[in-house]
């Protein structure tokens, strides 16, 4: 479980770079902590009550059914029954929500103490063998408070235990059971045994909070990739429609243009061939025309907004575009199993483009690798590879699949065209046409190895172009 309780002891250089949000302990008595963080610490506080009224109960119990005789048994009793109702007042001072963090080491401190006087009433010195009691306190208070309460309540376990053992042996305490003959020797051994166990807890508790801060943290940088992956899918499939859109527009438009080109040319030939039109005639036909020049100068604006235009530029740096590419793709590649290497230098060349518009082709080449591999079994690779080549910068994305069937092939690239149950068709051919607008291109075939490779192609930038 995080370790987000008021008694916390990570170090600052182990943390994450978060600020904590304020905790009943640290913030106003009018400030609320976060839902989630209310959740953490109750479902904590029962974990702790859990332990405490469980261990004092099977102490009852226990000494109830083989009480050694009746001084020791009442002692075991009174100290389990104390236990047992000091719960009532800690639960009572936690819903006041005043100073949490010496609330928590208090309740350690008194179970320590009230475990070393069940341990006297058993014979103190004379009890030796049991001192291992002591090792429920510090494993979960290692736990359920932090590392350094484990470690206190460690030591604290061990100068009280000491504490009474030497006050027995020098006569101020009585004792309440006979020693056996080695009861220093089994005690110094179960004391080493219980520093074991409680320097142990503390490590491998603060270990486990360290790698839980780390998955947290890992976990919220996915998710955030996750998210901008979605986020320029979306921006994918809207450039998809605009680009299809656009086509027809330019396609109905181009047809409707040459239908009205043919009217304008009956038109002249009715007023200048037969004989000679009546002015009523004359006037519908002017209409006639008026209108059809309308039509005409809408028709050449559609056209001229279809259009698509020219894409900006600038000077681009393919490793940085293909890292973040990888990053974003990342999460879901290891979720199905799909091992991405890549190896593009970042000395290869600069080229001038739109690095958005590049992400977005290297995501789409990329995600349809993914979909092939997906539902194969055996190996699943993907390799992003880059190099330089007579003036032009290549980035190949290599699978690891069963390739492109060679009816397939030469269709790729052709507008709604697809071979996938609800595909559109339009990935490859928006992605071809992206490259294609920066002077380079995008090709597919098959490797002998087995696979497929998409190789996309940019010019290289002149040197003077601006940085």
């Amino acid at each position: 479980m995080r370790d987000s309780d008021p008694a916390s002891d990570m170090p600052a250089a182990r943390r994450p770079a978060v600020v904590p949000p304020p905790t009943a302990a640290t913030a106003p008595r009018d400030v609320k902590p976060p839902p989630g963080e209310a959740e953490r610490r109750r479902r904590r506080l029962r974990q702790e009550f859990a332990v405490r009224i469980t261990v004092a109960s099977l102490i009852l119990v226990f000494n109830e059914l083989l009480a050694i005789d009746r001084v020791t048994g009442s002692v075991i009793r009174l100290t389990a029954l104390i236990g047992l109702a000091l719960n009532v007042p800690y639960y009572l001072a936690i819903r006041t929500g005043v100073w949490l963090r010496p609330q928590a080491y208090v309740r350690m401190l008194l179970d320590v103490a009230l475990t070393t006087t069940g341990l006297y009433g058993a014979g103190g010195l004379g009890a030796a063998q049991y001192i291992g009691v002591y090792m429920v306190v510090p494993v979960y208070t290692a736990f359920v408070f932090s590392s350094r309460a484990c470690v206190l309540a460690t030591i604290f376990a061990t100068l009280s235990y000491v504490a009474v053992a030497l006050l027995q042996a020098s006569g101020v305490l009585p004792f309440t059971q006979p020693p056996l003959p080695d009861a220093w020797r089994i005690a110094a051994f179960n004391l080493l045994v219980l520093n074991i166990v409680g320097w142990l807890a503390a490590l491998l508790a603060e270990a486990y909070r360290a790698s839980r801060h780390r998955l947290a943290a890992l976990y919220g940088e996915l998710e955030r990739a996750h998210d901008e992956s979605l986020k320029l899918n979306a921006e994918i499939q809207s450039a998809a429609r605009r680009y299809v859109l656009s086509e027809v527009v330019a396609g109905v438009t181009h047809e409707v243009r040459n239908a009205l080109q043919g009217a304008f040319g009956h038109l002249w030939l009715s007023r200048r061939a037969g004989q000679p039109l009546t002015a009523e005639v004359r006037g519908h036909l002017d209409q006639v025309e008026q209108a059809c020049e309308s039509a005409m100068r809408i028709i050449r604006t559609t056209l001229d907004m279809a259009r698509r235009p020219a894409p900006e530029r600038e000077v681009v740096v393919l490793a940085d575009v293909v890292r973040r590419t990888a990053e974003l793709k990342l999460f879901d590649l290891r979720r199905d199993g799909i091992a991405l290497e890549v190896d593009v230098p970042a000395t290869l060349p600069r080229v001038l483009a739109s690095p958005y518009q590049l992400q977005q082709v290297l995501l789409n080449v990329v995600g349809n690798a993914q979909e092939e591999l997906r539902a194969r079994s055996g190996r699943r690779e993907i390799a992003l590879v880059g190099h330089a080549q007579s003036g032009r910068v290549v980035i190949e994305v290599r699978d690891s699949g069963g390739g492109i069937p060679l009816t397939v092939l030469p269709h790729v690239f052709e507008p709604f065209y697809t071979t996938k149950e609800g595909g559109n068709g339009l990935g490859l051919a928006i992605s071809a046409g992206i490259l294609e607008a920066f002077g380079g291109s995008l090709t597919a075939e098959n490797r002998r190895e087995g696979g497929a490779t998409f190789r996309l192609t940019l010019p290289e930038a002149a040197r003077t172009a601006p940085a």
